[in-house]
């Protein structure tokens, strides 16, 4: 869902090239019921076929989203960045209807489907689509992407492959995303690596993170806006890990709206896992109701996957001031969710029915 925009039409295309599918499986382009959008997709289609014929993959458009017939649901659809909606959560006013209709006219018709969800805010999404199949079937990959994010900017600071980096990103896939230093492992044997490493986990420990995110998204900003992009860019580069992983997505954005390939990269990876159905770990949004750290609500944590949906990792390698900062992060989470949905309610509502409401309230 979501097929014509840049991630979705980026994430065909990965899709298609790491051959997750086998011959007779069938990729579904989907509409959102206007012709434009339909005759895009049927071009769309044509050039996919002129691509990856070879695979004897059947790719078809369905018109919209009452239509899907699936076994994994891909949710890209919904508003890309511009300078009105900066930020993930900025998308929440926005992207809500959507995400309704998809749980409302979608999701019920797919009860044995998975549904990752590529769109933002991804846990405003899982939090929707959740309340209308079993939670365990709905999983964002944005702690996904985020961990390999961490992964790759540590990789590059050791000067290896980021293949042989291991990371984990937990919390929002926004702002309060938590980088979790003690997770990191080395996937080889690198004594030269392991000194660094060492030396980047002493300086993050240096001083609070949220500091260090605030100061440097602050000066990138004021780049930014004066279109000086390659020293934003290069401002980060000298920022430690966690802190540029947070940052550097917001000068990413401001050039081309959206991160496509990035995105879809690790939308594939949860993918592969699902239909690999071997409960390899990976990283994902997802509706916890006390299994993680005694946690209620939508947060990035560790799972396993497969076709039948996810099941948590536990956390008990974490320390307590690990565990306070994913609670804070998922309850921040949960007020947002909270407020999106309130405020959508109060849009429907005449003013003398507000009114009673706000006195309500006041008693």
């Amino acid at each position: 869902m979501g097929a014509s925009g840049a991630v979705g039409s980026a994430l065909a295309v990965h899709i298609l090239r790491a051959r997750l599918l086998e011959p007779a499986d069938q990729l579904l382009l989907v509409g959102r019921g206007a012709l434009a959008n339909e005759h895009r997709l049927l071009s769309m289609r044509v050039d996919l076929l002129d691509a990856f014929d070879d695979q004897r993959v059947h790719i078809e458009v369905v018109p919209d989203i009452p239509d899907v017939e699936a076994d994994i649901v891909l949710v890209a659809a919904g508003t890309r960045f511009s300078s009105k909606v900066p930020s993930r959560r900025d998308f929440g006013a926005t992207n809500r209807a959507i995400f309704e209709r998809i749980a409302g006219q979608c999701v019920p018709r797919l009860s044995r489907a998975l549904f990752i969800v590529v769109s933002n805010p991804v846990e405003l999404a899982v939090k929707i689509l959740s309340s209308a199949i079993d939670r365990e079937r709905v999983i964002g990959m944005g702690a996904q992407q985020d961990s390999l994010r961490f992964a790759r900017a540590i990789a590059v600071d050791l000067e290896i492959s980021r293949h042989d980096v291991r990371a984990s990103v937990l919390g929002e896939h926004g702002i309060g995303m938590i980088p979790l230093w003690r997770s990191v492992e080395l996937m080889q044997d690198n004594p030269r690596a392991a000194d660094r490493l060492a030396d980047l986990r002493a300086k993050s420990a240096e001083s609070p993170i949220e500091g260090r995110v605030a100061n440097l998204l602050s000066a990138v900003q004021q780049l930014v806006s004066m279109d000086r992009i390659a020293e934003a860019y290069e401002l980060t580069r000298n920022a430690l890990p966690d802190a540029r992983i947070v940052v550097e997505p917001y000068i990413t954005f401001h050039s081309l709206r959206s991160t496509p390939n990035a995105t879809a990269n690790a939308a594939v990876q949860v993918i592969a896992a699902a239909a690999a159905n071997d409960r390899r770990r990976i990283h994902g949004q997802v509706d916890v109701k006390g299994e993680v750290a005694g946690m209620h609500g939508v947060c990035g944590v560790p799972v396993t996957i497969g076709l039948d949906g996810w099941r948590p990792e536990p956390l008990d390698w974490l320390n307590p001031e690990e565990i306070r900062a994913i609670q804070k992060s998922t309850q921040s989470t949960e007020e947002f969710i909270s407020k999106t949905l309130i405020d959508a309610v109060r849009a429907t509502l005449t003013p003398e029915a507000l009114l009673a409401i706000d006195l309500t309230a006041a008693r």
